[in-house]
């Protein structure tokens, strides 16, 4: 018996909300430093929040839906809790709130430069993570692996070394390259 489809919000909250927490963090900036890292702990607190609170319907035999986004004809973006997709949503959004409280102390204890840029693309790459979870279809799937691929950049350069910067070169050009691939797969797929 196929599992009852419900239309939910909180596929969107649950990838939406560390998007808002990235924006709050850069706004913050490095002059108030326990407020941007408040934010990064409420937003994870949030994502798990929002998971925990998905978990009882779909364990229940229920799918939660968002409204579909159509781009154009034949092309939607949507996000979709079903079991398997709540299985690696769960465990990113609770291993999240886990690796914020490590980053802060590893961040502030190594003194490190360009903190404000760090928590805010580890936020946009938790939502990333949390898209790709989600994904209802190839194409929601691909778009949030893609904005995987720009928000982890940041991270890989973050200590703006020639070695870094040459090795955040070498990351992009593996990673669009193949996205790029993937994308020719899912336009062969769909036909």
């Amino acid at each position: 018996m196929p599992a009852e489809v419900l239309l939910d919000a909180r596929p969107i909250w649950a990838v939406l909300i560390s998007l808002i927490a990235a924006g709050l963090i850069m706004l913050t900036g490095e002059k108030h430093r326990n407020l941007r890292e408040t934010w990064t702990i409420i937003a994870a607190l949030g994502k798990a929040a929002i998971i925990v609170s998905m978990l009882p319907l779909v364990l229940g035999g229920y799918v939660l839906e968002s409204a579909p986004l159509y781009v154009a004809k034949g092309i939607v973006l949507q996000l979709r809790a079903d079991t398997a997709g709540m299985l690696f949503a769960s465990l990113s959004s609770i291993l999240w709130i886990f690796t914020s409280f490590y980053s802060i102390g590893y961040m502030r204890g190594h003194k490190e430069t360009h903190q404000t840029s760090y928590f805010a693309s580890f936020a946009v790459c938790l939502s990333a993570t949390m898209g790709i979870a989600l994904a209802a279809n190839l194409l929601t799937f691909f778009v949030f692996y893609e904005i995987l691929t720009i928000a982890t950049y940041p991270l890989v350069i973050h200590t703006r070394t020639e070695e870094a910067i040459r090795a955040g070169r070498k990351y992009l050009a593996y990673t669009l390259i193949s996205g790029q691939m993937f994308l020719i797969a899912i336009c062969w797929t769909y036909m």
